[in-house]
């Protein structure tokens, strides 16, 4: 029990001095700015900070200097942008907490990849994806539907997706409302709300906007053919 005690204080005493970070930091960023995570930069003697909707910050850590634009860090490989990596950090933190079960699954035969694809049941270009579904599934990517209503929580399109996604069989429910097609309503403890928030964390503003499996988030509508060439190329 000592031993235990002792362990809880050494917890305590090294844990405070990041919680003073943390805290200091948040006193930092504007009123209404909350702070996603924070970590050391890759910049020596800076923090890197995820903020608001996957934005990324940096501040020094004598709290002196902050800047907020495009890092770019160079390697053997090429350029790569250092703040795609912490919103991909995001990304992967906040699906991880997404159960497969959440989603409407078209599983390829042959999958060779999965992706997840925040949709709407009304735009335009989600419609055209989800047309050509059979091209994805037979070039072996598995699509994962979340929900993205683009009026909002509330507005119709969620209404619907609400349906489908309490629908007996979700596939059909939602292909029906991307034909522009009505299904009968349902009602469950559905997930809509929670893809949504979600994908507003992340930093969405359309759809469909696409999360391959390394975290990079790819917006707009891409055809079957050109998605399996960045999918194979990694």
């Amino acid at each position: 029990m000592k031993f235990r005690f002792m362990l809880l204080l050494i917890y305590a005493f090294t844990a405070q001095p990041s919680e003073e970070v943390k805290l200091k930091l948040e006193s930092m960023l504007p009123p209404g700015i909350n702070l996603n995570f924070y970590e050391d930069a890759q910049i020596d003697n800076f923090y890197a900070l995820n903020v608001a909707n996957n934005q990324v910050i940096y501040i020094s850590k004598d709290f002196q200097f902050i800047f907020a634009g495009e890092v770019i860090k160079s390697s053997p490989s090429g350029l790569e942008s250092v703040n795609e990596q912490y919103q991909r950090k995001l990304i992967l933190n906040l699906l991880s907490e997404v159960p497969e079960s959440e989603s409407i699954q078209f599983i390829s035969e042959n999958e060779k990849h999965s992706i997840y694809v925040f949709t709407d049941v009304t735009c335009a270009y989600c419609r055209i994806f989800h047309s050509n579904i059979r091209e994805y599934l037979d070039r072996g990517i598995s699509v994962f539907y979340l929900a993205f209503p683009r009026d909002g929580m509330g507005g119709s399109s969620s209404e619907n997706m609400k349906s489908a996604w309490c629908s007996s069989d979700r596939a059909t429910a939602v292909t029906q409302l991307k034909l522009g097609k009505d299904i009968a309503k349902a009602s469950c403890k559905d997930p809509i709300a929670k893809h949504f928030e979600i994908g507003r964390m992340i930093g969405i503003t359309g759809t469909p906007s696409i999360v391959l499996g390394d975290g990079q988030m790819l917006s707009g509508y891409i055809p079957a053919e050109d998605l399996i060439k960045i999918l194979d190329n990694g």
